[in-house]
């Protein structure tokens, strides 16, 4: 064999050991991939696999859970005969802990921003409501009477002593009232809206609706104690929230009406949008379910606008950056458009129209509490 031949044979070989060898680093960093990912699997499944599910109720048939009262333990109300009770249940450790129990039909428990305290609304025959306050261990503070076929209640985020209370006939004509907790009174208050968010520690913000016929209405604050209202915004929209500090509207997006924008403000200032697909809902809007935790929003969205009725195609369940209104992140596609509850450290939410599931917010896993 010449020496040309010997050299062309010597660097065959040397790309063949080469190319060998890439395949096998190729094959050794798949491996690594595949058994990372596998862990991860594992390790999520084992997160899962370490709730204390499914939940067993203690006395009585299972009404429905109520909320978080911290990262891990739900408040739920269940029923037995004409009495009611209110609970707690611990998702890891499966311990049940009795806080309140009624004679009359409990309609209504709200937790405090600060998870502190909670409001339990009790309703009789004859429409006469009681507001119990306690704290989260139980112990009662005081109660109050309240005239009312049905009730509305918003805690103060920002002075957790006042709750803005709404009373409704069974007309639906409404009264409105200040509770202070500290001086275990409710004080009428005069308001356009009974379904407010709050803006401030004085100040509740709603929709000023002119005419009711109209679909969407200028947001409109109010001080409670000086009167005084103000128009913060000429887009009319027809939905207002908050996640305690913040405020969001929804509304027509300007550039195609088959769009919901949705506006986050800072200190009553739009600071970031984002526009979504929305359905309608007969004469009106259909408005998804949502909930707020730090600066995110949760919500559903569904996959093409459309009539709601005829909707059939499932929702994307999504966080927003509300700071900057980038995409929504989807944790989870083909869900139903239910209410949700976040838990305060954005691990859960609570899910269903008795949030009776539980959606791991990381993997998406939807998960029967029972």
């Amino acid at each position: 064999m010449t020496d040309l031949s010997k050299r062309n044979a010597h660097g065959f070989f040397l790309l063949l050991l080469i190319f060998t060898l890439v395949l096998s680093g190729c094959s050794h960093k798949q491996k690594e991939t595949t058994s990372k990912e596998e862990e991860k699997d594992n390790q999520k499944k084992e997160k899962i696999q370490a709730l204390a599910l499914p939940m067993e109720v203690d006395n009585g048939e299972f009404v429905e859970v109520s909320g978080w009262l911290d990262t891990h333990t739900i408040c739920y109300i269940t029923s037995k005969g004409n009495s009611y009770y209110v609970y707690t249940f611990d998702i890891y450790s499966g311990q049940h802990k009795l806080l309140y129990t009624s004679d009359s039909a409990i309609t209504a428990v709200k937790i405090s921003p600060d998870l502190s305290k909670l409001l339990v609304f009790t309703n009789e025959e004859d429409f006469q409501g009681n507001i119990v306050l306690m704290n989260k261990e139980g112990k009662q503070l005081f109660s109050k009477q309240l005239q009312s076929y049905d009730a509305e209640f918003v805690w103060n985020p920002y002075d957790e002593d006042q709750v803005l209370v709404s009373s409704f006939t069974k007309e639906w004509a409404s009264t409105s009232y200040l509770l202070s907790i500290k001086n275990e009174k409710l004080q009428e208050v005069e308001l356009d809206n009974p379904f407010i968010v709050w803006a401030d520690k004085e100040t509740v913000a709603y929709l000023g609706w002119k005419e009711e016929t109209s679909l969407s209405s200028p947001v409109t604050t109010k001080n409670i104690k000086t009167g005084e209202q103000t128009v913060i915004s000429e887009n009319n929209a027809y939905s207002i929230g908050s996640n305690g500090q913040e405020i969001f509207t929804i509304s027509d997006d300007s550039q195609d009406m088959q769009m919901a924008q949705y506006t986050f403000y800072d200190k009553l200032n739009a600071k970031a949008a984002i526009s979504l697909p929305r359905l309608s809902n007969y004469s009106d809007w259909l408005i998804p379910y949502n909930d707020a935790a730090d600066d995110q929003l949760f919500t559903f969205y569904p996959e093409s606008s459309g009539d709601a009725t005829n909707y059939t195609e499932g929702y994307s369940f999504v966080s927003i950056d509300t700071g900057s209104g980038e995409k929504p992140k989807v944790i989870k596609e083909g869900l139903e458009n239910e209410p949700i509850s976040i838990s305060p450290d954005g691990k859960w939410a609570l899910y269903g129209f008795y949030l009776e599931k539980l959606i791991n917010l990381e993997t998406g896993e939807v998960i029967p509490l029972s």
